[in-house]
């Protein structure tokens, strides 16, 4: 099965974020309806009525429809600068001096951002939505600095544990499936040592931010022992999930929901659930760059992006594999289904082991830990 570039783009958006520490690089000036320049000048006669986005691609914000009705709205054109990890995307929005007017930071790494300077304290009384996000989101420390607001929350989600519920008949609600000697060699695991050590902590009853790490090894090492499939993308799953390899495993909660509902063979046996040992999870926020010069066009994308009228148009379409949306009035317009599908419960995001910056050598005891179980050594 070909999947749509939505699910593409939940899955670069997803592993890249969690594994920008590792594996930065520069991103390729990919642009979607125009072609990107990150000269604050940027050429054409045109260019005050142009704003640059730095997205992750397939990532809701490039949907066909939005520049459309953002340049019907505002008569702006849309171009976008895509980004491969969080990491590169803080160096292109500094670089760009200008040139890039907002980006779209996660709270592990937007304190970065602020601290460095490139982001724009944001004035509460423009943003038309600010009122309607859960108040769990907008109150977050990790999106202000000095008594000032950085960044709007968005969307959020969680990886976790997904299984058949067809054959996954006890033990649902708990980390403990993945373990299991029962479905030994039926297990899909998502190929990202900054989900899985937490995980595998919270199997532990380890805290997932500064686990034992002397506890985890061994243990992370009887996970991918009791492995079938290790995935880096959506595409990988599907087929595992297909070919009725795999009864359980750890993904993202919007992926899963994507596959679920996109006509997966097999997928409709599924289910995505928050075990009680908790999930890992994410909320992203747009932001708006320090040295734009269309301060008020990136103020109006900001409200369209947060809009009810964007995010329950994304929410809605199975196809487009949206997250959660942190917008608390469009998630009460959502139908139950849609709801359940895209896990959106904030209550949830506290037993969540959310993302949070980590110190770099601790990151990297991660990443050497699961480099050596996945060499089986």
């Amino acid at each position: 099965m070909t999947f749509s570039r939505s699910f593409t783009g939940q899955r670069r958006r997803s592993l890249a974020r969690r594994l920008a520490v590792a594996t930065a690089t520069v991103a390729t000036a990919a642009l979607a309806l125009t072609g990107c320049s990150l000269s604050p000048s940027g050429g054409g006669s045109d260019d005050s009525k142009t704003l640059t986005v730095a997205i992750w691609k397939g990532y809701g914000a490039d949907l066909p429809f939005v520049a459309k009705d953002f340049k019907k709205e505002t008569g702006a054109t849309l171009k976008f600068q895509y980004i491969d990890s969080e990491a590169n995307q803080l160096q292109l929005v500094k670089k760009a001096n200008g040139g890039i007017d907002v980006a779209l930071p996660n709270i592990q790494y937007i304190g970065p951002g602020i601290a460095e300077g490139d982001f724009h304290a944001l004035d509460t009384s423009k943003l038309t939505n600010y009122k309607d996000i859960f108040p769990a989101f907008s109150g977050r420390k990790e999106i202000r600095q000095g008594g000032k607001l950085y960044g709007i929350p968005w969307t959020y989600g969680s990886t976790g544990l997904f299984y058949d519920k067809t054959k996954v008949t006890s033990g649902q609600d708990s980390l403990d499936v993945l373990w299991d000697p029962e479905y030994k060699g039926e297990i899909a695991l998502i190929d990202d040592p900054t989900v899985l050590i937490p995980i595998t902590a919270m199997y532990l009853g380890e805290d997932p931010q500064k686990p034992d790490m002397t506890k985890v090894a061994p243990a992370l090492q009887a996970l991918k022992d009791n492995s079938k499939v290790l995935y880096s993308s959506t595409d990988d799953l599907a087929k595992a999930i297909s070919s009725g390899s795999v009864v359980a495993g750890v993904g993202n909660s919007d992926a899963i929901g994507g596959l679920i509902t996109g006509g997966v063979t097999g997928a409709q046996n599924f289910t995505y659930v928050i075990a009680k040992q908790g999930a890992v999870g994410w909320i992203d926020n747009w932001a708006i760059a320090a040295k734009t010069k269309k301060l008020d066009l990136a103020y109006k994308w900001l409200n369209y992006m947060t809009s009810s009228a964007f995010l329950k148009t994304w929410a809605e379409n199975p196809a487009d594999a949206s997250p959660a949306p942190a917008n608390k009035a469009v998630v009460d317009s959502l139908n139950p289904e849609t709801v359940e599908r895209l896990q959106a419960n904030p209550d949830k995001v506290s037993s969540y082991s959310l993302q949070l910056p980590e110190p770099a050598d601790v990151l990297q005891s991660w990443i050497d830990a699961w480099t050596k179980v996945k060499a089986g050594s």
